[in-house]
């Protein structure tokens, strides 16, 4: 018996595309920087950004197999390029328009809250365990009402730690106590959700979905290939 649901975010519970790659994309957040007196062409904030994210992965700022970037450093260093050092607020503002103006779907797979409703009521322990921007997470799952069904959410940029690294479940262990004896990882994606729970000893079921990367093989102890999210119940 679990006692414990361990859930991945983007493509398990949240169905959701982004749109990074558009000059519109660019252009649009580009005028959010002059709007700001930070002036900047479009294509030269997309290339500082991906030279930012690059630098960052190359010279992480923990030390481990899987780090994670920090958004807000990179708008911060690119503002500050322009002479001035902004402030928290304008960055966090940014780091807002930058996901929103990005997203082209944003929604709840099917059965979802009804299920994590019931675990709950079960007295089942729920966390999140995320790859992603806490600015980014916290505010998509506010939006669609899912914030406050778990007992811990463990987001990447916070340890500066990606799945699978075994650091990351560490840390959900250590900020919220986390039992791991009794607990099965549920997600998209065979090798940062499943491959991460194997590196830590628990239990995964694998939910295959539309952002599922391509994959042939799965291996884990249960699969859901019909995007039945409900299916998680009978896992007790």
């Amino acid at each position: 018996m679990y006692n414990t649901f361990i859930f991945d975010l983007y493509g398990t519970l949240i169905d959701i595309h982004t749109d990074e790659e558009s000059p519109e994309f660019w252009e649009r957040l580009s005028y959010h920087f002059l709007y700001s007196g930070y002036p900047i062409k479009p294509e030269a904030l997309k290339e500082q950004y991906r030279e930012e994210v690059s630098r960052q992965f190359s010279n992480p700022a923990v030390k481990c197999e899987f780090p994670e970037i920090d958004v807000h450093l990179i708008f911060k260093t690119i503002a500050s390029r322009k002479g001035q050092c902004p402030d928290v607020e304008w960055i966090e503002e940014t780091v807002r328009w930058f996901r929103r103006l990005s997203i082209r779907r944003l929604q709840l797979y099917e059965g979802v809250k009804e299920t994590l409703i019931i675990l709950k009521a079960q007295n089942k322990k729920i966390y999140l365990l995320s790859n992603g921007q806490k600015t980014f997470v916290e505010e998509e799952m506010r939006a669609l009402g899912i914030n406050d069904l778990f007992d811990g959410i463990a987001i990447s940029s916070n340890p500066g730690i990606c799945k699978p690294d075994p650091l990351f479940y560490d840390y959900l262990v250590n900020t919220f106590k986390a039992d791991l004896s009794s607990a099965i990882m549920i997600g998209n994606d065979a090798t940062t959700d499943i491959e991460g729970a194997k590196r830590v000893g628990i239990d995964a079921c694998y939910f295959h979905s539309n952002c599922s990367p391509n994959t042939i093989e799965v291996d884990c102890k249960y699969q859901i290939w019909d995007g039945n999210f409900r299916r998680i119940l009978d896992m007790q």
